[in-house]
């Protein structure tokens, strides 16, 4: 929603916002993805922490780019006003990222039981920023049951106007002029509730149509005008029917549109990404040091477009992933996993190479140290060509937190 230039290719390529898809990728780059980077309880820990970094790299047999760092520090300033600060870096073959993000949080606004925070994003890759206010509470309801809420309203590209148009800033002296025909805006809803045994999420958002033309320095592109939009609405289930099991049940969706009219340069085109993914996962803790992880997940990413108002064509995109691991997390010590994963892949036209059945096995170890630190490496072997090229790559991660 926030850094829209994120992505692989940038804002402005042909292949639209989310860019799911890269000539460079093969058919097992999703399962690097999956097995490489921080699995879902290690996103939800970082989730709770206020200061901390964390690190994930890996070493495949193709050369591919896989890696990603995340940064928070919060620090008090005076009586309920903090300061936040978060930065993350990525790089992959569909994201090529660095967003820092800083911001003013106050506890107890006015003496209201809300809490106001306004925040500042900067993209590295041109001269405007993201300001987003946010306004959050809590509350509970009885003895064991507490709620959140929290409601964002983020301006895009807010200072590009006042660069470009209010300090007059030429196309010549930028790779890009960018003029708004309206405020980009973005509005985003976070719903959380929980008891002893259950908790529920639901994430809402939606940035407004917004129009701009883009004009290039004289030995550039020709200008044209895009018209863009972002949509995406996300829910969980989280239940504990007993004492050592824990299921999830999740669905996520998740809507691009671009529309490009550039009579100068060419016909145009309308280009609709979508992503609709459903899972479940589970956790059974066999004793307070070992635990077993299983997950299954279906994913459908098919995008439709039509170039110069053609017709309009469907590029499908069908996913199953599977995963069952054996976990040892204790509080401080020695911690391993051992993982089977499987992702049975089927897409389309534009990409055939991604139409294959992958099987795989996961062998980490680590240590946890008291102080919060944290160190995982890991191997990966191909189940499919074992007996030919097991070994498929190595990866590393490191968290701290305090």
């Amino acid at each position: 929603m926030l850094d829209r230039d994120g992505a692989y290719y940038g804002r402005l390529a042909e292949e639209g916002i989310f860019q799911r898809f890269n000539p460079r990728m093969d058919h097992e780059y999703e399962l690097d993805v999956r097995s490489s980077l921080f699995h879902h309880s290690e996103d939800a820990r970082w989730a709770e922490l206020p200061n901390g970094f964390r690190i994930a790299g890996t070493s495949i047999s193709n050369p591919h780019i896989l890696n990603v760092v995340d940064w928070r520090q919060e620090i008090h300033v005076s009586g309920p006003v903090d300061l936040v600060a978060r930065y993350r870096r990525e790089r992959s073959l569909t994201a090529w990222r660095d967003y820092p993000w800083v911001a003013v949080r106050w506890k107890g606004v006015l003496g209201t039981p809300w809490t106001a925070q306004v925040g500042l994003g900067v993209h590295f890759f041109k001269p405007s920023a993201d300001v987003e206010i946010a306004l959050a509470r809590s509350w509970r309801d009885g003895e064991d049951r507490s709620w959140t809420l929290e409601v964002r309203l983020a301006a895009l590209d807010a200072f590009s106007d006042a660069i470009f148009q209010g300090l007059g800033v030429r196309a010549d002296d930028v790779d890009a002029h960018y003029d708004y025909a309206g405020a980009p805006l973005a509005a985003r809803t976070t719903l959380k509730a929980a008891a002893s045994r259950w908790r529920a999420e639901l994430h809402a958002g939606s940035s407004r149509r917004s129009e701009v033309q883009v004009t290039f320095p004289a030995a550039g592109p020709a200008p044209f005008t895009q018209l863009e939009q972002v949509a995406f609405l996300g829910a969980l289930l989280q239940v504990t029917p007993l004492e050592r099991v824990t299921l999830a049940l999740y669905g996520t969706w998740a809507r691009a549109d671009t529309e490009r009219r550039a009579p100068a340069s060419g016909p145009g085109f309308t280009l609709r990404e979508e992503t609709v993914a459903v899972g479940a996962r589970a956790r059974t803790r066999l004793n307070p040091l070992w635990a077993v992880d299983t997950e299954l997940a279906r994913v459908r990413r098919p995008e439709w477009r039509s170039q110069g108002g053609g017709t309009r064509r469907e590029h499908r995109d069908r996913a199953v992933f599977a995963q069952a691991a054996l976990v040892r997390y204790p509080e401080a010590g020695w911690t391993g996993r051992l993982a089977y994963a499987l992702l049975d892949r089927d897409a389309g036209y534009l990409a055939p190479w991604l139409t294959s059945r992958n099987h795989r096995l996961i062998t980490e170890a680590g240590h946890r140290f008291r102080s919060g630190f944290e160190v995982t490496a890991g191997l990966r072997w191909d189940l499919d060509n074992f007996g030919r090229e097991p070994f498929e790559g190595g990866h590393l991660r490191l968290s701290a937190g305090w």
